[in-house]
């Protein structure tokens, strides 16, 4: 994706202070030019007027693979009322209109989508790292992990209570909007204490979107090496999650606390492949963790039943996206997102995972181990059933049906010598699944080795300098051979040049290699690139 991209954004935001309540609003321009891809893909926020992963049609962005530089060139501009705010004094009450996050959500009743795009860094790390992020200065803070909601938002704390209720828009392709309304009270007693409620409400309109599931209206299944991939439309979803949660001492001589959370779901569509056979579906997480000294180590159990949070909810538009081998849907590979946190175990699964740390000192070190496997076979009897959905594999035949099992692999550990700070982050992921002798299309056995090296150095209190080496990579089989990584080198610098004034370069270079995944085809993915960042911050 040759190309040079610009973007300027520049967000201003005026406060008025009267005697009990303020009044703020906050407007924004925004400024793209140049290669589509780069702008708004490789690079980071745009205004959300202008992003494209929201439905914005202000910048005409599709995925492109362009072989020479200018053939994917464009130009926008917005000037926007991005959002506007009232709140109490004390701010005890607040009530927002526009863009906005949650202040408070529990993920496995509602996690807001994943950004599509690439944070600007002077390091990277796996997406499922064990450790705290890229060096970072203080002056350069990290940018938004998720997507704003639109829409709006009221907020009440009364003593150790806050009431949250929202009204938004998701991020959705255009003519197929998406909403969410949202309900939640969190209670903190202090002390680690907690108790959490929440309800979330999502609802889909316009035309059916085309979506790799079969339980939607006219299913299909398209014969390949990798088996039979499932299609349908999919269309007026309606979607409610409630859950609860609470954290709490379980023993204070022992240092020991716990966490609960039990999650349900209803599910219902238009012109479903079999109406009527909607279920509800639950979520369950039970979780001990002990402390002592530097060390805390934790065991925990996830059930995610296969008809939990199963709503089909694609971005603004088509991404392919890094992310834990089983966090499906979205955002690995797909164009669409779940509403609740996948990356930690996807849908149809239950396991434990297993975890120790050691924080602080010279050297600090984080291990897990996580062993899921599915709850119910995913066959073409009961992938069409409204509302199934599994983590990953494809539907098999009735007769022909197996279980499959998913293992995570966590190590992250951080040297601190007087010259610099040594990171060395891998994780692997494992995914098996056995076949009838009548059908190999079926086998699935392969693992997602990754691997990242990083050395950072503070040069001066506002100068820190990083450079690092990564490999991720595919290997094993999933209906036929399949072999394929991408390593990536990089250096970067974080420049703190006035209190008001900050500045990033990063320059990483990337090389692809592997079979091809169609090998009939001699088509080859391989390729090489070069990635120059450079980002100013100001803030006045």
């Amino acid at each position: 994706m040759p190309g040079v991209a610009g973007v300027t954004t520049l967000v201003s935001t005026a406060t008025y202070t009267a005697r009990g309540f303020a009044l703020s609003l906050t407007g924004g321009f925004g400024y793209v030019n140049g290669s589509e891809t780069n702008a708004a893909y490789w690079g980071g926020p745009l205004l959300p007027t202008l992003d494209p992963h929201l439905g914005s049609q202000a910048f005409p962005y599709a995925i492109a693979f362009p072989t020479h530089a200018g053939q994917d060139d464009a130009v926008a501009v917005r000037t926007s009322i991005l959002s506007g705010s009232i709140e109490s004094a004390d701010g005890a009450e607040r009530l927002r209109a526009g863009y906005f996050d949650l202040m408070q959500t529990e993920p496995f009743v509602f996690a807001p989508p994943a950004i599509t795009r690439v944070n600007s860094a002077i390091a990277f790390a796996p997406a499922e790292s064990l450790g705290s992020g890229p060096p970072n200065l203080d002056a350069w803070a990290p940018e938004p992990a998720t997507l704003p909601l639109q829409g709006l938002d009221a907020s009440v704390r009364r003593g150790d209570a806050t009431f949250e209720l929202a009204d938004a828009s998701l991020p959705a392709l255009p003519g197929t909007p998406a909403r969410l309304l949202d309900a939640s009270v969190f209670f903190d007693r202090g002390e680690g204490t907690t108790f959490r409620a929440q309800v979330a409400h999502i609802t889909t309109g316009g035309l059916p979107v085309f979506t790799t599931v079969p339980f939607g209206a006219d299913p299909s299944y398209v014969p390949s090496p990798v088996g039979y991939l499932p299609d349908s439309y999919l269309g007026g979803q309606r979607q409610t999650v409630a859950g609860f949660g609470a954290t709490f001492h379980v023993s204070t001589r022992l240092a020991l606390d716990g966490r609960t959370d039990v999650g349900r779901t209803w599910y219902d569509a238009d012109g479903v492949a079999l109406p009527g056979t909607s279920a509800p579906g639950g979520y369950y997480h039970a979780g001990l963790v002990k402390t002592a000294g530097r060390v805390t180590a934790s065991v925990d159990y996830f059930r995610m039943e296969p008809r939990y949070a199963p709503a089909i909810l694609p971005y603004g538009v088509p991404e392919n996206q890094w992310s834990a081998a089983w966090a499906w849907p979205g955002q690995w590979l797909k164009s669409n997102y779940q509403s609740v946190d996948n990356t930690v175990l996807g849908v149809n699964r239950r396991g434990y995972r297993l975890r120790y740390y050691v924080d602080g000192g010279p050297l600090e070190l984080h291990l897990e181990y996580t062993d899921l496997r599915q709850i119910e076979p995913e066959t073409r009897a009961t992938a069409e059933q409204t509302g199934f959905l599994d983590g990953f594999y494809l539907p098999q035949f009735p007769d022909a049906a197996t279980f499959g099992r998913q293992k995570r692999y966590g190590f992250w550990s951080a040297w601190h010598p007087a010259i610099g700070d040594f990171t060395l982050d891998i994780v692997d992921d494992t995914l098996y699944r056995g076949f009838a002798a009548n059908h190999p299309e079926d086998a699935v056995s392969y693992e997602v080795p990754q691997a990242v090296l990083t050395f950072s150095r503070k040069l001066s209190p506002g100068v820190l300098a990083s450079t690092s080496y990564g490999r991720y990579a595919i290997k094993g089989t999933f209906g036929e051979p399949i072999d394929f990584a991408e390593r990536v080198a990089g250096v970067g610098i974080e420049l703190s040049e006035t209190p008001k004034s900050s500045v990033l370069v990063n320059f990483r270079r990337t090389t692809f290699g592997g079979l091809a995944s169609a090998p009939a085809a001699g088509i080859s993915p391989d390729f090489t690139s070069s990635q120059l960042l450079v980002e100013q911050r100001v803030h006045l």
